[in-house]
């Protein structure tokens, strides 16, 4: 056997394991960071919706504008059309996830573990959200979410307040850069009793 053959094939087979990883592109980090596992609220609201929707919960609405109250009882329908907004909040799309990082931490005070979902994109409508999970049955208790946008020249800040099997609040607050300032606040209630 001649030594020149067996050369090149030991070459070849050292250059081709002693090639050195490229870092990570874009495509790959984004398929990478696809894998964290987000707390999945869009089905934990599609479920409480759903619950309402299944049983005969009276439902109230009461709504302040300005200071102004008003209260009257909604129908299903009217409920799942208010509970949308909980809906659009899903930050566990693939592309959407990426702005967001997520931390965990045990709350004494309140007997609950806390999953935080934070961005720090200027542009990203939601800002924060907050779940806060039964310590002992790691059942969602409540729900938190922080959003900004703008329509217009009017800027809207929303908080959303979901309580499990209970409520869900939508307040919000619209700014103009002229002063103009409306505060709303939404409560509904279908089986949270005082």
């Amino acid at each position: 056997m001649k030594p020149f053959p067996v050369l090149i094939f030991f070459l070849l087979l050292l250059g081709t394991a002693c090639t050195s990883k490229k870092p990570a592109g874009k495509n790959q980090q984004a398929r990478l960071a696809d894998t964290a596992k987000f707390y999945p609220l869009r089905n934990f609201f599609k479920e409480q919706i759903q619950y309402v929707d299944l049983r005969n919960f009276p439902i109230y609405q009461l709504k302040t504008t300005d200071g102004v109250k008003d209260s009257s009882a909604i129908t299903k329908d009217q409920f799942i059309q208010l509970a949308g907004i909980f809906l659009q909040h899903d930050i566990a799309e693939p592309a959407v996830k990426l702005l967001y990082q997520e931390s965990v931490f045990q709350d004494l005070g309140t007997a609950s573990v806390t999953i935080n979902y934070t961005t720090t994109q200027l542009d990203a409508a939601v800002k924060n959200i907050d779940i806060l999970l039964d310590e002992s049955t790691n059942l969602v208790k409540r729900v938190f979410i922080r959003c900004r946008h703008t329509s217009g020249d009017t800027t809207i800040e929303e908080q959303c307040n979901w309580k499990a099997n209970k409520s869900f609040q939508v307040n919000r607050t619209y700014r103009t850069p002229g002063g103009y300032q409306k505060e709303e606040l939404n409560y509904i209630n279908w089986n949270d009793k005082p």
